[in-house]
């Protein structure tokens, strides 16, 4: 086993601890702001498991799957910022 290899071995292991703690907060969250930073980390993690796959199997493929993966992980945020936004409004218009 190459050292490579066991370091995205240990990566893997870590990734899945951080999965554990990120389904938790997102079944846990006590507001509906912890569930979207939880749904935003879920897809930082996904970013992270085909990086992981594609060391692991070779294949730089994975590559353009976390490429995209990122993609609509930022355009998500983007999206929840400007509900936010919208939210804190007053009904009124008024500041």
């Amino acid at each position: 086993m190459t050292i490579v290899a066991m370091a995205a071995t240990a990566a893997a292991c870590l990734v899945g601890l951080a999965l554990i703690g990120v389904a938790w907060r997102l079944l846990a969250g006590p507001s509906a702001a912890d569930r979207v930073i939880a749904t935003d980390m879920l897809g930082l993690l996904a970013i992270a498991i085909a990086a992981l796959a594609a060391v692991l199997a070779g294949h730089a493929a994975f590559l353009d799957v976390a490429f995209a993966i990122a993609l609509f992980g930022f355009l998500g945020a983007v999206a929840f910022a400007g509900l936010l936004e919208r939210a804190s409004r007053s009904p009124d218009g008024s500041e």
